[in-house]
């Protein structure tokens, strides 16, 4: 099961992109229903880390890899993002939890 807010980190990309909820992303075909690489992954405001290649009915839905990320290594992920979209100061960015990290993943994209 998924805990959101979360975020997908795309293979090989730095930018990140936030899912505020599970009707953003059940009402997104964007979202639920591309084709994702192998190496993409979903990683929940539990630290969860979910893969993105299992499909139903041309739908993905997010499966538990059983494995959490470190809160200090999302913390890294979302520094590279904010440097990749070319925000000032990403090196002293800090958070206690990974939903408040990723709200700012998502306050980024509203500024876009």
């Amino acid at each position: 099961m998924t805990t959101w807010p979360a975020i997908i980190k795309f293979e090989a990309d730095d930018e990140l992109f936030f899912i505020a909820d599970a009707a953003q992303w059940n009402s997104d075909r964007d979202l639920c229903g591309t084709d994702y690489h192998s190496s993409d992954i979903l990683i929940d405001a539990a630290g969860a880390i979910h893969h993105l290649n299992h499909q139903s009915d041309g739908k993905v839905t997010p499966q538990s890899t059983k494995q959490v990320m470190e809160l200090s290594s999302a913390i890294e992920l979302v520094k590279a993002h904010f440097s990749a979209i070319g925000a000032c100061c990403s090196a002293k960015l800090s958070a206690r939890t990974f939903e408040e990290l990723f709200e700012m993943v998502g306050a980024s994209e509203a500024h876009k």
